[in-house]
């Protein structure tokens, strides 16, 4: 528990600036997310992450790599999905999406 107090005060806290060729806009809090480059963020992100991956796993559909089903390949914030058709693979998009929903997370299309 003290832990999460920790990083709520640490996030309150928390502000920054943008840089932009080699100029700095005014400083601001953040508000959602966590900063690029920050000591914690990866450590965060994964833990959002992995239930993402258990949710889409529990769909059980993907492709077999090696007699193993394999459905979901994560690299950084990027996220690859593996479906042997069309229909399934929009059965695993909707469970990513569904699990995302209720981290309040979103999946950037671009």
């Amino acid at each position: 528990m003290a832990l999460l107090v920790l990083l709520e005060k640490w996030f309150e806290m928390s502000v920054t600036c943008v840089r932009w060729h080699g100029h700095d806009s005014e400083f601001f809090r953040l508000i959602a997310g966590v900063r690029q480059d920050g000591v914690l963020s990866l450590f965060l992100f994964a833990i959002f992450v992995d239930d993402v991956v258990k949710k889409v796993q529990s769909v059980n559909i993907g492709c077999y790599v090696s007699h193993v089903c394999t459905s979901i390949f994560l690299y950084a914030d990027d996220i690859l999905l593996l479906a042997p058709s069309v229909s399934r693979l929009q059965k695993l998009l909707s469970a990513c999406e569904e699990e995302l929903y209720f981290l309040d997370m979103r999946i950037n299309d671009n």
